[in-house]
This record gives structure tokens, C-alpha cells and sequence, in this order.
């Protein structure tokens, strides 16, 4: 079986991703700092590979990848999907948030990148897809370290698409809008912040883990071939413009 490895994988968009890439033919490397929850999530799912890493230690990542290229080979995809995100003011943000963020963020996906693609050239079809934010695009108040990251992001997947495209590797980034997951729990149960952002959103519903791990895997396959160096928005249509009929009730909006 090709192999592919998803980091944030207990997560509510990582975990589906490995479930997209499971339903694809793939044997994955789920990589999470919850080796607990990794068990909870897939248990003994013989073609899950549970590796528990953390992403803000460059020596946990240099030891998961020799373990996986010594005992798997190279992975035909990799998924850049954990993520860290202090919400806090710009102001008094303190250093150690910005460089945990800019590490699981931004460092980490480097660093698989200079682990892994050596290996992955010899690899018919191989591919790197991240995950960002429309946050690097459209950013919200109190999340500057997070949306600063995400679009370095942005432009990491834009460098290696084209420092590597020549040798056959893909890169990608998708970029997803609010998604109905537990790390949205808060504002998911409050029904009026839903009925507002809502208004923000053309396909007027929120993303589920299972639209983005689509994404990713489409960008990921032979369908998307000649498809590198793309950021792809996968956000209902909040970023292409608004309806100010429907943000401010007006009528035959």
C-alpha cells in the first residue's frame, strides 16, 4: 500500500483525513502528541500507523521519520495539518506563544520537508499538501501569531512547489474557513454567533472535517496531477465577497 502521513491526526480534520486516505488505499502514519487519543480514534486499525511526536521538537520529528523510511519507506503524501493557536491580545502576546505557534506551524512542516523529500523524489506521484487558514488571507483580530504562520505557510508550499517541481513533486496548501469541529465547540453552541457568521457564508453552512479532507486528498491524487504550487479556499465562499443584503437584513437579498 502507498503510504501517507498526517500530522494533528486525532484532530477533527486530521482524523478524517486519515480516514479519507484509509477509504483511498493508503496505509497512514497518523502523527499526533496524544498517543491516547490516537488509540481512542482509530484503535487497532492494522493500516493506521499511530506515532506519537511533538511537533515543536525538530530532533521528535528527525526520529519519527527515520523510524517511518526505515520501516515503511517513503510516504507517496504528506498532510501539514497540526496546528497551534493562542487567541491573545497582539499587545501582550508573549514570546513563548509566538514561538511555539511559528514552531508547530510554519518549522514543522519545514522540517518534514528536509526529513522526507530527499526520499519521496524516488517516488512516482508524491505530494505534500498544507493546511493553512483563510486566516492567511483574511485575518481576525487577537490571532496574529496564528495568521502570521499560516501565511508563511502559504508561502513555504509556493517555494518548495517550485524548488521541487522540476524533480516531480507536488505541494499544495488548502486553506479552510470555519469548520464544525470540537475546537469550535464554544462558539458552534451559541446560536446566535451561528446565525450571524453564518451570513458571511454564501453556501450558508459551515465546513464539516470531512469537506476539507476531500480537498486534501484531491490535491493529493493523480487527479490533480498538474495541479502544484495552488492554494485552494475551502470556505463555503466567504472569501470571494459578501451579500450585505443578508449581513444587514435586507429585504430581496
Amino acid at each position: 500500500l502507498p503510504l501517507a502521513l498526517v500530522t494533528g491526526a486525532a484532530g477533527g480534520i486530521g482524523s478524517a483525513t486519515v480516514r479519507r486516505f484509509l477509504n483511498g488505499g493508503f496505509l497512514v502514519a497518523a502523527v499526533d502528541r496524544d498517543a491516547a487519543r490516537l488509540r481512542e480514534v482509530f484503535g487497532e486499525n492494522p493500516d493506521v500507523l499511530p506515532l506519537e511526536v511533538d511537533l515543536d521538537s525538530t530532533e521528535a520529528i528527525h526520529q519519527a521519520c527515520a523510524t517511518i523510511l526505515e520501516t515503511h519507506g517513503a510516504p507517496r503524501t504528506v498532510v501539514n495539518n497540526a496546528a497551534a493557536w493562542y487567541y491573545t491580545d497582539s499587545t501582550v502576546a508573549a514570546p513563548e506563544q509566538w514561538r511555539h505557534t511559528l514552531s508547530v506551524n510554519v518549522v514543522a512542516p519545514a522540517a518534514l520537508a528536509w526529513e522526507l523529500i530527499p526520499a519521496m523524489l524516488c517516488v512516482p506521484g508524491a505530494s505534500i499538501v498544507n493546511v493553512s487558514s483563510r486566516n492567511a488571507f483574511s485575518s481576525s483580530p487577537r490571532s496574529a501569531a496564528y495568521d502570521a504562520s499560516k501565511a508563511a505557510l502559504v508561502a513555504l508550499t509556493r517555494t518548495l512547489a517550485v524548488e521541487f517541481g522540476p524533480r516531480g513533486l507536488r505541494v499544495n496548501a488548502v486553506c479552510p474557513g470555519v469548520v464544525d469541529t470540537a475546537a469550535n465547540s464554544r462558539e458552534m453552541a451559541d446560536p446566535e454567533w451561528v446565525a450571524n457568521y453564518l451570513k458571511l457564508i454564501p453556501l450558508d453552512r459551515f465546513a464539516k472535517s470531512e469537506d476539507i479532507a476531500n480537498a486534501i486528498f484531491f490535491l493529493a491524487s493523480e487527479e490533480a496531477a498538474f495541479i502544484t504550487g495552488h492554494t485552494l479556499m475551502v470556505d463555503g465562499g466567504q472569501s470571494s465577497g459578501q451579500n450585505f443584503g443578508r449581513i444587514f437584513d435586507m429585504k430581496n437579498s
